[in-house]
């Protein structure tokens, strides 16, 4: 018989805890694997070393594409050998995308008779002092949307 006036005793919720720990316990493992799982993506350059050598670094020149970053964010660019009747053409970043997609499927079209060498896209980066850092950068950053040039 429940009492007349009397008070109910209300009782505070008891709070579970143990599924958010098995949960946080979970997410650190994920988070555990998936960083071991991934690659660190760098950039391979060649470098040119300050050591005298005989041995000369040959590019097949139908496969080569200098790019010489110049101030206010102009790249000046030649294909193969730098010939001098041939003027040097220049181009906005916005542009080089294209440039080098275009480099690329004409170097894919070479004749089967070229090496194996020649069929890969070469790009020499020859930096002017009038540059800045940001467009090597931003030139490096399109090289490496592109698909993989052989060499930097």
């Amino acid at each position: 018989m429940p009492q007349k006036g009397g008070r109910r005793k209300v009782q505070t919720p008891r709070i579970d805890l143990t599924p958010m720990v098995d949960l946080g316990f979970l997410l650190i493992t994920f988070f555990m694997f998936t960083t071991t799982l991934a690659q660190n993506k760098a950039l391979e350059l060649n470098m040119p070393n300050n050591e005298p050598t005989r041995a000369i670094t040959a590019f097949p020149e139908e496969s080569t594409l200098t790019v010489i970053p110049v101030k206010n964010h102009i790249f000046c660019y030649y294909s193969g050998l730098l010939q001098d009747n041939a003027p040097m053409q220049a181009t906005s970043i916005s542009k080089m995308r294209g440039l080098l997609q275009a480099k690329k499927n004409e170097v894919a079209n070479l004749p089967k008779s070229f090496s194996k060498n020649a069929h890969l896209l070469h790009v020499l980066i020859k930096p002017n002092s009038d540059c800045t850092y940001g467009d090597v950068v931003n030139l490096m950053d399109e090289l490496l949307i592109n698909p993989k040039p052989r060499r930097f």
